[in-house]
């Protein structure tokens, strides 16, 4: 099995996260796919933005949700880096997949530990305006959500996200009928990959950036490495 490399957040060095300047860098890059995370702005767009709050990476302050999307459109969204940057505004998921279609593999992660109103529905109707269904993966912490995605629509693939080291999360996952496991890299062991694969469950792991977790990772076949250095992880995997 060949584990492919996915940038996430756009997973390019140097480029401010979850911005068309990073996604057009990875495909640049020749990442087989790429992870950003959505939310709904107050008028109900679905933007892309990690934090719930803006005020680490955006000039404003306070909650997404509090938001439209032209308010959000006025602020910076790379107020952390340089000039060459500063017509970067936050993207919608339209405008996103319209850059990142062609790549292998698509991961959005519904960051929806705040109740948004059909965040689900939304993001699946634009997923299917692209045709991308076959391959995008629908991520979350929140895996309720995960759960109401099978439910609407059985077909999409979706990968339950966890940050600890859960017991039996291969059967955790496998029992609700979800498609992936979307392991923290320090929790990803040999035992857990191997019986991931035999349960016929994927194998996505994040974020990685340390060249020796890279080369451990590729070792043990994981499906998916998640990584905010794309060129770092092409280098590991290449030696």
């Amino acid at each position: 099995m060949e584990t492919k490399i996915i940038g996430h957040r756009g997973g390019v060095d140097g480029y401010p996260e979850n911005t068309l300047a990073s996604f057009k860098k990875a495909v640049e890059l020749g990442a087989d796919g790429v992870e950003f995370d959505v939310q709904l702005s107050k008028d109900g767009q679905i933007v892309v933005l990690h934090d719930e709050l803006i005020d680490r990476t955006m000039s404003g302050t306070g909650l997404v949700k509090n938001y439209t999307l032209a308010e959000l459109r006025a602020m910076s969204v790379s107020k952390n880096f340089g000039p060459e940057f500063k017509a970067e505004k936050i993207p919608t998921l339209q405008e996103v997949l319209t850059v990142v279609k062609d790549l292998e593999f698509i991961n959005i992660e519904l960051k929806n530990f705040l109740p948004y109103h059909n965040l689900e529905e939304k993001v699946l109707a634009v997923v299917a305006e692209f045709n991308l269904q076959a391959k995008t993966i629908l991520s979350s912490f929140n895996h309720y959500s995960l759960q109401k995605i099978k439910k609407l629509q059985p077909e999409m693939r979706v990968g339950a996200l966890l940050a600890a080291k859960l017991i039996n999360p291969t059967d955790y996952a496998f029992k609700r009928g979800f498609d992936a496991l979307h392991l923290n890299f320090l929790t990803a062991d040999e035992e857990i990959v191997k019986k991931a694969h035999f349960m016929g469950l994927e194998l996505n792991v994040y974020t990685v950036n340390h060249p020796t977790a890279m080369i451990e990772l590729f070792e043990r076949d994981i499906d998916h490495l998640i990584t905010d250095n794309i060129e770092l992880a092409f280098e590991m995997k290449n030696m």
